[in-house]
């Protein structure tokens, strides 16, 4: 892929890296920075590319933005970044307010929610795309029924058992 081939290639999958990003997220600035992430981690793998193969492509871009907003997502729970005093004062203001012991409660119930969910991404990978696409990025059923070559009422179908296998193992924990 020479200069030009890329140039084309970064216009081409740019927005739909970075609108994939946005459904995880819910920001725009930092889509904007998963996309250029993700098409610079293509750029480097490149030569191992089928540049012919549109839905491949599409495919790999659409998982690879997901997958990187999620883990800026997973990462961003523990770091944040304060650009001023104010911001920094709120939060720090909150932390004063709130009781403790509740706090603890909930970053345990969010360490377990994580812990729930990798191991359905793992166990389930294709009823957990479909979920996350479906339930957290809006897209429509249709869509994604096309994508993974299924039918409508079978992708209704995969969801209600990913949100019923999620609701028996967050039961399982705190049941």
């Amino acid at each position: 892929m020479n200069k030009s081939e890329y140039e084309e290639f970064y216009l081409k999958y740019r927005q739909i890296a970075k609108a994939y990003a946005y459904g995880v997220l819910k920001d725009w600035h930092l889509s904007d920075d998963i996309s250029q992430e993700v098409l610079y981690k293509m750029y480097t793998i490149r030569n191992e590319l089928d540049l012919e193969n549109e839905k491949m492509l599409y495919a790999l871009i659409r998982r690879a933005a997901v997958n990187k907003a999620l883990d800026y997502k997973k990462k961003s729970s523990t770091k944040h970044e304060f650009s001023c005093e104010e911001d920094k004062a709120a939060v720090l203001d909150r932390r004063v307010h709130t009781n403790a012991e509740a706090q603890i409660l909930r970053q345990e119930e969010n360490k377990f929610m994580n812990m729930i969910l990798e191991r359905f991404r793992v166990e389930q990978p294709i009823n957990y795309e479909i979920l996350i696409q479906t339930k957290f990025m809006d897209i429509s059923v249709d869509t994604v029924a096309e994508e993974f070559g299924l039918t409508k009422s079978g992708v209704n179908n995969r969801i209600y058992k990913a949100k019923r296998w999620l609701k028996e193992e967050y039961e399982r924990i705190y049941g």
